[in-house]
């Protein structure tokens, strides 16, 4: 599992495939602590190409040493389409 500093900055890129091509969708990687969102990239939105596309996920670790676990949610216009956890 990879470690990190506290409140050091990171950037995921996450392989992400939505279809049909042309649709206004978002991502958010977050990290988590008691089902709390402890940090987030943010909702970084991205028009769908119907195939994979990396989508860069900017975020900065909590200033507090620990385990979080990672979720990765993806929108299409505004609905959750899918959700993961790393």
């Amino acid at each position: 599992m990879p470690e990190f500093s506290p409140s050091e900055s990171r950037t995921a890129k996450a392989p992400i495939a939505v279809s049909p091509a042309g649709l206004s969708c978002s991502a958010e990687l977050y990290l988590v602590s008691d089902s709390t969102k402890v940090v987030t990239s943010g909702l970084i939105p991205f028009t769908s190409t119907g195939a994979k596309q990396n989508i860069t996920l900017p975020i900065t670790m909590p200033s507090a040493e620990g385990t979080y676990p990672v979720w990765l949610d993806v929108y299409a216009g505004g609905t959750l389409i899918a959700a993961y956890q790393a």
